[in-house]
């Protein structure tokens, strides 16, 4: 449970953050990602030091609003880094799915020890590279995501002063994602990891 990656126990193993985890290496292992067409329309969405791109075709409204509510879901998650105990974990994962309950603990241990992300501590880069519409309820996403971001033991909440570096490890993951379509919003359902590459960028980002 040591980066803001580490949102779920399978990609905190493949991550290889060792105890701090608490968790052991899961079977990973899917199909090889088709990477799509440089031709392809590009969007992007930055807050801070957290930056979501998709580089997937645009124009079916169900395609669309997947990549939408990612992203949104994505940079609550960069915010619920800073802030464990406001991480509004409903809004961003389906009720009684794998996610929810992973991301719940995350952020209880992230309260519980005073770990936390800072702004301007590294970098969170995500890039949608496809998404499966399966049905008018469930999709797959998949995604690279480089992160560089520092978690702090935080002694004081509202300063930097007495903050001890707890990682500031560097990874690249590339991983499928299955989503669900509640109340109408598209959350997390649950995520696996099947490429990784500690200490370096896989997913290609120039920044």
């Amino acid at each position: 449970m040591s980066k803001i990656f580490c949102y779920v126990s399978s990609l905190c193993a493949l991550a290889l953050c060792g105890t701090s985890c608490g968790n052991t290496p899961r079977d990973l292992s899917f199909s090889p990602l088709s990477i799509p067409s440089t031709s392809v329309a590009s969007t992007t969405t930055t807050v801070a030091d957290e930056l979501v791109e998709s580089v997937i075709s645009t124009g079916s409204a169900s395609t669309d609003s997947v990549v939408s509510d990612f992203t949104n879901i994505f940079m609550l998650r960069a915010q619920c880094g800073r802030m464990p105990e406001t991480c509004p974990v409903s809004q961003m994962t389906a009720a009684g799915s794998e996610l929810a309950a992973e991301l719940a603990t995350t952020m209880r241990e992230r309260v519980a020890g005073n770990l936390r992300t800072r702004a301007g501590a590294g970098k969170l880069r995500v890039r949608i590279e496809s998404v499966e519409i399966i049905d008018t309820s469930h999709a797959v996403v998949h995604t690279c995501v480089f992160d560089s971001v520092v978690l702090f033991d935080s002694g004081q909440v509202d300063s930097a002063a007495d903050d001890i570096v707890f990682d500031d490890s560097v990874i690249s993951v590339r991983t499928r994602w299955n989503v669900q379509r509640e109340n109408g919003t598209w959350k997390w359902r649950d995520a696996r990891g099947y490429q990784r590459k500690v200490g370096g960028d896989l997913c290609g980002f120039s920044r």
